[in-house]
C-alpha cells in the first residue's frame, strides 16, 4: 500500500491499528449483532472525535490518488499537492502547524477509495479528505463521508454532482464541471460552426456521460450530433469506435476521455487521414502526458478550453506568478516536467487550500473549514488565467465556472478569444431549456374545460402576479358567463413557458424584458409570432437591499447576490441589466424571505426582488445596518426599463423621507397565446379581454391592489402584436379625440417608453357610462 506524506519523504507503509479492531462474532465468545453495532459506532465516534479539529502542532490532510491502474497519469496532481505543502511546510506552515498530507494509492479503483478514505480517518485521524481524484471513486466516499460531516474538499474531478450542497454539504468540487466546459466548447461551436456535425467519442461512465449532456443542453439541438461511441476504460484501444465516428460523416469530434485514451485516439485519427476539427477535454490537455507523447504533428490544431497558465504560456512568462511556480518546480519537483498540466492543476488547488486553512485562523474545526472554503468570494489564485476568480457560497459548490478557449500549435497551446463563463445564469431556469428545446412547437389542444373558464397564470404566492390574479377572480368572475382561474406560478420566466406549453392556460402576467432577453440569448425561436400581449399593466421597481457599505450597483461586482428562483422574472432583469452595466457579480437563486437572514448574518452582500412595490417581506425590515441601493438610470437601460423611485411611504424603515431612492422599474403585461380567432380558446380569451376592459374601474378602487391604478390599455408595447380582441374593444369603444389624446400622452416629452396617463382611460370610461345612460340623439336623417 503506497501513499505520500509531506510531513515526511517519499512513501510510507500504514496497516490498520489491531487495537481498535472488534472481534468477529464467533472468536473468543464474540459480540451479538446489537453489539457488534454498537461497538462500530462507538470505533467510528471515537475517531470521528479525535479528528473533529487539528492538533496544535499541525494539520493533517487525506487524500486518496492513482499511483497505479488506467488513470495513473494523474498520480502527478498528488505529487505536485505533497510538494506545495512541503513548500509550506518550510516556510513556517499554517499559524504554526505544519501541513501532514497523507495519500493513498487507490488504483482509480472505488472500493479501493472508499476502503483507503475509511482508513484515513479511522486510522489515521484526518481533519478532512482533500483534492481526491476520480468522479466514480469520489462519489464511493461520498456518503461515508457526509453521514459523519467530514469535509470532502476540492474532488479532483469535473463532474457536475460535486455542487449538490443541500444533499451534501460536506462535499465540494474545484476545477469547472464537465457540463460546464461542453457549455464552453457549445458556445464556440455556435459561433463558429453552425453547419457542421459532431461526433463524440466518450468514456462509458459519468465522466462521458456529463460531458454528452453539456454539449447537447449547449447547443440545443441547433448543431446535430451525428454519432456517439464510448470505450471502457479496460479496453485496448479505441480503433473501432474512431472508425465507426468517422463512418458518420462528421466534421467535428468531440474527444470526451482520459489522458491514456486521449493518446490513442489523437494518433489513430490521423493513422486513418481523418481531419475533422478535433476538440479535446482539458482534463487531457497535458503538453507532455498527451500532446507530445502522441506526436507534436498529430496534435497539431487541436481545440480545448483551460482556466490557468502553463510552462508555454509566453504571455506570463515574466509575470511574478509564473517565475514563483517555476522556481516552486525547480526545487521542489524537478522530477515533473514543468510542461505537464498536471502539476499546475495540484499547484492551483493546493493554493487554494492553504488560503482556505488561513482564513480559519485558529479554528481548525471541520465546520469552521467547511464554512471558510463555502464563502470564498473573488478570490485570486497565481496561475490561474487572468479573469477567472474563484467563488463559492453554502449553496454553490462549484468554485470554478470559467475557461478560454486554446489550440494547439507550434507545440505548445496558444489561448484565444474571450474568458467564457460555462454557466449562462439563464440555464438554471427549466423553463428556459423548455423553451429553447420546443420553442417553435405547436401546442396540443387539451381537452375543453367549463366552456367559459379563463386561466390566468399569476405569480408565487404573495407575489405583485398573485394579488393581482386573486383580483380579477374577485371582480371578473359571472357565474356561468366568465370564470377567471388564477393559477399560483413561479413568475415571468415560468408564467411564458407555462403559456406556451401547458394545457389550459389561456394567459399569464409576464414582465417585457423577459421575452427579450429569451430572444438575446437565442432560447426561443419565433416567440413573438406565438405570444400577444392583451395591455400594459403596470411598473415592477427593482428593490436591491444590501449594507450600508454598498452604495451603488458596481459596488456588487463579485459579490454574491440573492436573485429569487431562477423560473420568476427578477433573475433575468437582474442578469439583464448587470450585463448591460457591464458588472459580475455571483448569483444565488433563493427566495428574498429566505435570504434576508442570510444578508444579515453576512452571508450573501445584496438581495434583488423586481415587484410592484411596496412589498410585504420588505415593509417589515428594520435593521440600521440594511438600506435600499439607489439604480441609476443608465443610457443602456432606455430602451428596456423605465425610471422609478422608493419613497419612505413605500418604505419608512428603509428611506429617508427627504431622499428617496432611485431604481428603476420593469414593465408587466398581460400576455396569451396567439390565439387562431375562431377557436374555442380565443373566445374565451376574448371574454376576458371584454370583462377586463369593461370592469377595469372597479378593479382600481380599493380594496384592490395600488398597482392597479397604473394599468394603460391605450400604452403600445414596441416589438408586440396587441390580442385581435382587445385592438378591436379600443378601436370600437375609444372615440377618436380621445385615442389622439392618448397617442399624444404616449410620444409627449416623457422617457421613452412610459405609459399613458390611466387617468384618461378613467375619465373615458366615465364619458362611456353618461352616454349609455343618455344616448345622443340620433341626426335627421
Amino acid at each position: 500500500m503506497q501513499g505520500i506524506n509531506a510531513a515526511g519523504s517519499g512513501c510510507t507503509a500504514r496497516t490498520r491499528n489491531s487495537q481498535l479492531r472488534p472481534r468477529a462474532a464467533g472468536i473468543g465468545g464474540g459480540w451479538t449483532g446489537a453489539c457488534l453495532a454498537l461497538g462500530l459506532a462507538l470505533l467510528l465516534a471515537t475517531a470521528h472525535a479525535r479528528g473533529a479539529s487539528a492538533a496544535d502542532n499541525e494539520i493533517r490532510i487525506g487524500n486518496t490518488m492513482p499511483y497505479s491502474g488506467p488513470a495513473l497519469a494523474y498520480g502527478v496532481i498528488g505529487k505536485t499537492i505533497a510538494a506545495y505543502f512541503n513548500k509550506i511546510n518550510v516556510e513556517g506552515g499554517i499559524n504554526g502547524r505544519r501541513i501532514n498530507f497523507i495519500s493513498y494509492d487507490d488504483g482509480y479503483v472505488p472500493q479501493k477509495t472508499l476502503e483507503m478514505t475509511r482508513k484515513l480517518v479511522e486510522e489515521d485521524n484526518v481533519l478532512f479528505m482533500f483534492a481526491s481524484l476520480g468522479t466514480a471513486t469520489s462519489l464511493a466516499a461520498r456518503p461515508y463521508l457526509n453521514v459523519n460531516k467530514i469535509p470532502q474538499l476540492f474532488v479532483a474531478s469535473g463532474s457536475s454532482q460535486w455542487d449538490q450542497s443541500r444533499d451534501f454539504p460536506w462535499t465540494m468540487g474545484f476545477q469547472p464541471s464537465y457540463q460546464t466546459e461542453a457549455h464552453i466548447f457549445a458556445q464556440y461551436l455556435l459561433e463558429t460552426h453552425t453547419k457542421g456535425k459532431i461526433a463524440i467519442l466518450y468514456q462509458d461512465d459519468d465522466f462521458g456521460k456529463d460531458y454528452i449532456k453539456g454539449i447537447k443542453d449547449g447547443l440545443g439541438g441547433k448543431i446535430p450530433v451525428v454519432a456517439e461511441a464510448a470505450y471502457k476504460v479496460t479496453d485496448a484501444n479505441v480503433n473501432q469506435q474512431i472508425a465507426t465516428l468517422k463512418a458518420s460523416g462528421a466534421d467535428i469530434l468531440l474527444d470526451v476521455t482520459t489522458p491514456k485514451f486521449a493518446v490513442m485516439a489523437i494518433r489513430r485519427v490521423a493513422e486513418i487521414g481523418w481531419r475533422p476539427d478535433h476538440i479535446l477535454t482539458s482534463v487531457s490537455d497535458s503538453v507532455s502526458a498527451v500532446m507530445l507523447t502522441a506526436g507534436a504533428q498529430n496534435s497539431e490544431g487541436i481545440l480545448s478550453a483551460n482556466y490557468f497558465t502553463d510552462e508555454e504560456d509566453t504571455a506570463t512568462a515574466d509575470e511574478p506568478a509564473h517565475r514563483e511556480w517555476a522556481a516552486f518546480m525547480d526545487r521542489y519537483l524537478p522530477q515533473v516536467s514543468r510542461s505537464n498540466g498536471l502539476s499546475v492543476y495540484g499547484y492551483i488547488v493546493a493554493e487554494t487550500m492553504v488560503a482556505v486553512l488561513r482564513k480559519c485562523g485558529d479554528d481548525l474545526s471541520r465546520q469552521n473549514i467547511m464554512k471558510q472554503a463555502s464563502s470564498l468570494k473573488g478570490l485570486q489564485v497565481p496561475m490561474l488565467t487572468s479573469g477567472i476568480t474563484i467563488n463559492t457560497s453554502v449553496h454553490d459548490h462549484a468554485p470554478l465556472e470559467q475557461m478560454q478557449m486554446m489550440q494547439f500549435t507550434g507545440g505548445k497551446w496558444q489561448r484565444f478569444g474571450p474568458v467564457r463563463s460555462g454557466i449562462d445564469p439563464g440555464t438554471v431556469s427549466e423553463s428556459f431549456k423548455t423553451i429553447f428545446r420546443y420553442g417553435t412547437a405547436k401546442k396540443d389542444l387539451a381537452n375543453q374545460l367549463n366552456a367559459n373558464t379563463v386561466t390566468v397564470m399569476t405569480g408565487s404566492f404573495g407575489s405583485t402576479y398573485a394579488n393581482m390574479g386573486a383580483d380579477l377572480a374577485s371582480v371578473l368572475d359571472k357565474g356561468a358567463e366568465l370564470r377567471v382561474l388564477p393559477v399560483i406560478g413561479r413568475g415571468s420566466v415560468q408564467s411564458v413557458a407555462d403559456i406556451l406549453l401547458l394545457r389550459g392556460v389561456d394567459a399569464g402576467i409576464i414582465r417585457k424584458d423577459t421575452l427579450a432577453f429569451l430572444e438575446r440569448k437565442d432560447f426561443a425561436n419565433n416567440v413573438r409570432e406565438q405570444l400577444v400581449y392583451v395591455a400594459k399593466l403596470f411598473n415592477e421597481e427593482m428593490h436591491v437591499v444590501a449594507p450600508k457599505s454598498i452604495t451603488s450597483l458596481n459596488d456588487l461586482d463579485g459579490k454574491t447576490i440573492a436573485v429569487d428562483l431562477p423560473d420568476g422574472g427578477t433573475f433575468v432583469t437582474s442578469i439583464n441589466i448587470f450585463e448591460r452595466l457591464g458588472i459580475r457579480p455571483h448569483l444565488l437563486y433563493i427566495e428574498p424571505r429566505l435570504a434576508l437572514d442570510m444578508l444579515r448574518r453576512g452571508d450573501i452582500d445584496a438581495i434583488i426582488a423586481v415587484e410592484g412595490k411596496p412589498l410585504q417581506w420588505l415593509s417589515q425590515v428594520n435593521d440600521p445596518n440594511l438600506h435600499l441601493v439607489p439604480v441609476e438610470y443608465d443610457k443602456t437601460l432606455h430602451d428596456e426599463y423605465l425610471p422609478a423611485q422608493l419613497s419612505a411611504d413605500d418604505y419608512p424603515n428603509l428611506v429617508n423621507r427627504s431622499a428617496p431612492v432611485n431604481t428603476i422599474a420593469a414593465e408587466a403585461l398581460l400576455a396569451s397565446y396567439n390565439w387562431q380567432p375562431g377557436s374555442d380558446r380565443h373566445r374565451r380569451l376574448s371574454l376576458l379581454v371584454e370583462a377586463l376592459f369593461g370592469d377595469l374601474q372597479a378593479l382600481q378602487r380599493p380594496p384592490f391592489h395600488p398597482k392597479w391604478q397604473e394599468v394603460a390599455p391605450l400604452a403600445p408595447i414596441a416589438g408586440w402584436t396587441r390580442f385581435k380582441t382587445a385592438q378591436d374593444w379600443l378601436d370600437r369603444n375609444m372615440p377618436a379625440a380621445q385615442v389622439l389624446g392618448a397617442n399624444a400622452q404616449v410620444n409627449d416629452s416623457r422617457p421613452s417608453g412610459t405609459p399613458s396617463d390611466p387617468k384618461l382611460f378613467r375619465e373615458f370610461l366615465e364619458w362611456r357610462a353618461a352616454r349609455q345612460k343618455h344616448p345622443a340623439a340620433r341626426p335627421a336623417p
